[in-house]
């Protein structure tokens, strides 16, 4: 008897912790972004009361800048403030890394993660999975005499924090397994572990 409560006790603990944790999770994240414009809204509108105001103001403030930014005198605008942040000496770097780096994830034709990869790092004999980005700066490639490619290895379980490595494209072990896969594999610190059963089976 013990041992079946024992055991529907985790079952059910599998279930509901993954659960809670993702809706806490997704309250945060709510909370945060509604933050960030709702604080205001409740500093000059005291009535309203109910969550989401903040959230749907953001929301809608940043569909009006793109729908701005894409028309002639928002184009004139957008090159105006640019200019003049990039006068600014520590904002202009933090700026245009950034805007890189959002242009770099919304490109539809290039996808920033390209394949799973394996690596010894941080030393011959140890082998770290990453993310396959791309070619490594030319410069990097003439001064070694290789041809680099640059690797993302992620920090679990955040994989959003990590290391960038340039490797000789011949040390790199390209991977069957998919992004989404190695994300998973990430962000729960190699307990959920990809599921090849119908590629071996196809073999």
């Amino acid at each position: 008897m013990l041992k079946h409560l024992r055991n529907y006790f985790i079952t059910g603990l599998l279930i509901i912790l993954p659960l809670w944790i993702s809706l806490q999770l997704l309250w945060w994240m709510f909370l945060k972004a509604d933050a960030i414009l709702g604080n205001l809204i409740k500093k000059y509108f005291p009535a309203v009361m109910i969550p989401g105001p903040g959230l749907i103001a953001l929301l809608l403030l940043i569909i009006l800048t793109g729908l701005v930014a894409q028309n002639y005198i928002g184009k004139k605008l957008l090159r105006f403030g640019e200019r003049i942040l990039n006068k600014i000496p520590v904002l202009r770097n933090i700026y245009n890394t950034t805007k890189q780096f959002a242009e770099g994830l919304a490109q539809s034709d290039k996808n920033a993660f390209r394949q799973m990869v394996l690596v010894e790092y941080p030393r011959q004999g140890i082998f770290s999975p990453g993310f396959l980005i791309g070619d490594s700066p030319e410069e990097a490639s003439q001064k070694t005499e290789n041809q680099l490619v640059s690797i993302f290895i992620p920090t679990p379980p955040n994989p959003t924090n990590g290391f960038l490595i340039f490797v000789p494209k011949n040390q790199v072990t390209l991977l069957d397994m998919s992004i989404e896969d190695g994300l998973k594999l990430f962000v729960s610190a190699g307990v959920i572990k990809p599921n090849n059963k119908e590629k071996v089976s196809g073999k």
